[in-house]
């Protein structure tokens, strides 16, 4: 953080905000004052005073008979309307309802974000044995399908960044951690239009994922195919392939992008 955003920091506001990070952050739903407490470092009169005033809006909610907190329902409306304004997410839509229709796997659309992958949408899967999606998870930038995706179409300089700065997570014991070998997959994803990925993410789970691009050809979001690799035979994932790629055209037709213009 630089002098000058520092001067410009509310304290109380980021205090707030940090709180509410904790949830996210927290193994469970609920959180007491003095988990907070310790966590942060702050004392607990103020965590209180902190958690008082978000409740007093809706962003977090006190148990009565626990006297624990958790996020508020004001925070969907919130996430809503940020959903709604993705102009990528309303494009996508429709052809994700068709995409989960068809395969009866789980469809992920994500966007990065710093050094990680954000899912905005996604459409369960039908079986009762699949990948769970969820709206707002993150995951490094260099596991899973729509992770990679997004890395390897992203400017040179900004993923040398992602690679190089400090060791990369290990999430499972097949994550590729090292950056050169990922540097090669992630040029074989750029030549190919696509990746298939498995288990380096979530074990025993394979996603076919392609990149969305926006009317100047930009690639600014990712959609996949996801589930149990059980599932994945190698037919089944060249149809997947097929249909992944046919629907990030069309989602990236409706943002206004021409196959010319690709880069």
């Amino acid at each position: 953080m630089t002098m000058a955003q520092r001067d410009y920091t509310i304290q109380a506001l980021h205090h707030a905000l940090v709180v509410l990070d904790t949830f996210l952050e927290a193994d469970r739903p609920t959180q007491g004052i003095s988990e907070i407490s310790e966590k942060l470092g702050l004392n607990k009169s103020r965590v209180f005073r902190i958690l008082n005033t978000l409740e007093q809006h809706g962003f977090v909610e006190r148990d009565p008979e626990t006297k624990r907190y958790r996020l508020g329902v004001r925070l969907i409306t919130f996430g809503e309307a940020v959903r709604r304004h993705l102009d990528v997410v309303q494009a996508a839509d429709p052809i994700l309802d068709e995409l989960a229709e068809r395969t009866g796997e789980t469809i992920y659309l994500g966007v990065a974000d710093g050094h990680e992958a954000v899912c905005v949408a996604q459409r369960e899967s039908r079986y009762g044995v699949r990948l769970y999606a969820e709206i707002g998870r993150r995951v490094p930038l260099h596991v899973g399908g729509v992770p990679k995706v997004l890395l390897a179409h992203m400017p040179p300089e900004k993923r040398s960044r992602v690679l190089h700065n400090g060791p990369l997570p290990r999430i499972t014991e097949h994550t590729i951690t090292d950056p050169d070998r990922l540097e090669k997959i992630l040029e074989g994803i750029r030549q190919r239009g696509y990746a298939v990925e498995a288990d380096d993410l979530d074990l025993g789970a394979h996603s076919v994922a392609a990149p969305v691009r926006d009317y100047a050809g930009r690639v600014v979001a990712a959609v996949s195919i996801a589930g149990p690799s059980q599932r994945f035979t190698p037919d089944r994932i060249q149809e997947f392939i097929q249909l992944i790629c046919h629907a990030a055209d069309r989602i990236s037709a409706r943002l206004g992008y021409l196959p010319s213009q690709k880069s």
